[in-house]
């Protein structure tokens, strides 16, 4: 496999996942709290790639199409997943606004460094990374891009096996989303630490929760209209 197909692939790849999704929006949220969270997270979301690399190469697409229906009903798994993620985003800055409005209420600077996250707010690194996958791998678009672009690159005229050229170019797409989800993480956080006061964070914690389900709500209105016309293109 010759070094323009790879760079070519990894460009592809890079400027795919950099561009801003429910992955982006729920990585940049709970990098906000922790770094570590958000590393775990992009873990778990460049697993289901590496899941979805694997569908493609054992033919899932040939069984979606047979059966267009199912993919719908994952497309709707992963829908109300999106939604049910949103409300606990939102839930949890709802109430730190509230913790935040009484303290300056009652004359305390709500802005102290020293504010810590509810303790009754259940995270791990673990959980990050269970919810990181299940945000990737209940989003068909994932699937979609996967198998609609990677077998552009395989190169059937040279003597390594399309096999191999598989492996290769679905690994890189697994390391370059770790990489970008290793930075974007640190880099949130970073700011979060030296520059947002714990009431900015909140507010951004509450769009980004308001940004998935309104994306969760359109998938939802999308894939109603197409069953409603009976298209059965996976697209």
């Amino acid at each position: 496999m010759g070094f323009d197909i790879i760079l070519a692939w990894s460009m592809f790849t890079f400027i795919a996942v950099v561009l801003p999704g429910p992955d982006f929006v729920y990585i940049s949220s709970i990098s906000l709290k922790k770094r570590s969270y958000g590393i775990c997270a992009g873990i778990g979301v460049q697993t289901g790639i590496a899941v979805h690399v694997l569908l493609t190469y054992i033919g899932a697409i040939t069984f979606f199409t047979t059966y267009p229906l199912v993919f719908r009903g994952v497309q709707i798994l992963g829908a109300f997943f999106l939604i049910y993620l949103a409300v606990n985003i939102l839930r949890s800055s709802i109430t730190e606004y509230l913790h935040l409005k009484k303290l300056k209420n009652g004359g305390e600077d709500s802005d102290l460094s020293i504010y810590k996250l509810d303790k009754k707010e259940e995270l791990s690194n673990w959980g990050c990374c269970t919810k990181g996958f299940l945000v990737n791998i209940l989003n068909p678009k994932a699937f979609i891009f996967i198998v609609s672009t990677l077998p552009q690159f395989l190169r059937a005229d040279i003597a390594m096996p399309i096999g191999e050229q598989f492996v290769i170019l679905g690994a890189l797409s697994v390391f370059i989303g770790l990489a970008w989800w290793f930075c974007l993480a640190v880099m949130v956080n970073f700011i979060s630490k030296r520059f947002a006061t714990p009431s900015f964070r909140v507010k951004v914690e509450l769009f980004s929760g308001s940004v998935i389900l309104v994306l969760a709500i359109l998938l939802v209105i999308r894939v109603a209209y197409v069953l409603y016309i009976g298209d059965t293109s996976l697209v």
